[in-house]
């Protein structure tokens, strides 16, 4: 088993992570993670899962159409000695349509011993050398013995069909596509694993019958859910596979873990292995799901969450509404990842933010909810919409009281200007009237929109946002005088602006 492992890890940094997304879009978008399997006459190994957001990386001309490269080197050191490499190019598909820019993938498998490792993934854009690689550094313990009942990672699946031919994703008999990220959005609305246990023949005798029972669970409180659970019936052997899918289209917001259990014939259970993610879903509402109590405080609620990745996206998503100190603290935070430091800030911080004058569990309560909404309205590909500029914004300043959405002007990006009438800031408290933010989406295959203007105090100021908008028009952008680009006298952006509907 690979113990150790997290389900996914981003590309970006986490100084980069909080940054406003305008920052955020020149950085090319990775998604990375690991898989162990065993073959248990021969040795163990490790997969290498990369999901590569085409629209991130520099596109070039090819004869019949665009495409990305990248190069990707790998290195796998044990006691600090490189015990596996690999360098090679890697392209994405051929694409036509540049408002559509397709994701691509990467499977590597290594074959490995037994031990602690060290694996090092940097990835780089051919088209555009000067980009900061990505990069990936984890430690992961590997250890499967051929006396023991042992099961691999769980891969989670974007998809499946039955293999044509052999390739770098296929196992029994069918090619598996990752899905490199353990958040289901709404518009997800299938849970698709592949999973191996091995030596059940020598454990519980050959020609046994087993059954492979999966199910949901709530992280937190471990309940089972009994509306999402089956089981499939197998015969012992060196490898038993089990490839399955379960229907989450009614499965509310909250995190779970999808748990695999081998039980015998005799209904023991004999092996069990989990995979925690993170569901979106507003038509059950998160607070009903925790049964959430008046009576209970922010420690009693807090204090019962054990799980680093729900206590780490506790603390993250209170960044918007953050000062300077507790912005750092943010940050040590989510690095450090200590289940009790987090919670004791989680809890310092809606304690200090009730004062003596609110419940600071309700206060916590209609923020996340409001985070809920957010993860709906403003996702940026697969990315939470709390890491958007958008999100930000609204989580900051609440939401707009007009919002005017164009994606049709003429010769423009899609954009967005949001007005409030009367706005308050929840980092610092301060009241202003009359405020307006505009959003550009230049990279309108992903529906990332970046803040390209806004006239609240802090906030990116651009007398010139016009030449942001308008698509292959910059005419008079060379006059610093000039706001507004020539030859835009049909459009309605200035329009919208000075009177938003």
């Amino acid at each position: 088993m690979l113990r150790r492992l997290k389900n996914i890890f981003f590309v970006f940094a986490l100084t980069t992570l909080f940054a406003s997304y305008s920052e955020l879009q020149s950085q090319s978008i990775v998604y990375f993670n690991l898989g162990a399997f065993n073959v248990p006459s021969q040795k163990p190994f490790v997969e290498t899962y990369l999901t590569l957001v085409g629209s991130t990386f520099t596109k070039k001309f090819k004869e019949g159409g665009y495409q990305n490269s990248v190069n990707i080197q790998t290195i796998i050191k044990k006691d600090s000695v490189i015990v596996a490499a690999n360098k090679y190019n890697l392209s994405g598909p051929l694409f036509t349509d540049t408002t559509r820019i397709p994701a691509f993938i990467d499977n590597q498998r290594y074959p490995l011993d037994n031990g602690i490792y060290q694996i090092e993934i940097t990835v780089k854009d051919n088209h555009q050398p000067k980009q900061k690689a990505v990069e990936f550094r984890q430690k992961f313990d590997l250890s499967f013995n051929k006396n023991q009942l042992s099961g691999s990672s769980i891969q989670v699946l974007e998809s499946f069909k039955k293999a044509d031919k052999i390739s770098s994703v296929t196992k029994s008999g069918y090619d598996l596509i990752p899905y490199n990220i353990n958040y289901f959005p709404e518009t997800q609305n299938e849970l698709c694993f592949y999973f191996e246990s091995y030596n059940s023949d020598t454990i519980l005798g050959k020609g046994k019958s087993f059954i492979y029972s999966y199910y949901l669970e709530n992280s937190e409180k471990r309940n089972k859910l009994e509306s999402y659970a089956s089981f499939k019936k197998q015969q012992t052997a060196k490898v038993n596979p089990l490839l399955a899918k379960m229907d989450i289209s009614k499965l509310g917001t909250g995190n779970y873990n999808l748990v695999i259990e081998l039980k015998d014939e005799n209904n023991v259970v004999k092996y069990q292995t989990h995979y925690f993610f993170q569901r979106l879903n507003r038509a059950v509402d998160l607070i009903s799901i925790y049964e959430y109590d008046q009576k209970k405080t922010v420690t009693d609620y807090f204090g019962s969450c054990n799980n680093k990745d729900t206590l780490k996206m506790f603390v993250e998503c209170l960044w918007p509404i953050a000062g300077t100190t507790d912005k750092e603290r943010i940050i040590n935070q989510a690095i450090k990842k200590d289940p009790d430091m987090m919670k004791k800030f989680v809890i310092d911080f809606w304690k200090r933010r009730a004062a003596d004058t609110a419940n600071p569990l309700k206060l916590w309560a209609e923020y996340y909810k409001e985070v809920q909404q957010v993860m709906v309205l403003f996702k940026c590909g697969k990315q939470p919409g709390y890491y958007t500029d958008r999100g930000r914004v609204y989580l900051q300043f609440g939401a707009p009281n007009q919002r005017s959405q164009q994606n049709n002007d003429l010769n423009t990006w899609p954009y967005e200007i949001w007005q409030y009438y009367r706005i308050t800031d929840k980092v610092n408290g301060q009241f202003s009237s009359n405020k307006k933010f505009v959003f550009v989406n230049k990279n309108i295959g992903d529906d990332c929109h970046s803040l390209v203007h806004s006239d609240v105090r802090g906030e990116i100021y651009n007398d010139r946002w016009p030449f942001e908008v308008t698509k292959r028009n910059t005419k008079g952008i060379g006059n610093p005088d000039q706001t507004t680009p020539s030859g835009t006298q049909f459009n309605q952006f200035e329009e919208i602006y000075n009177n938003p509907r």
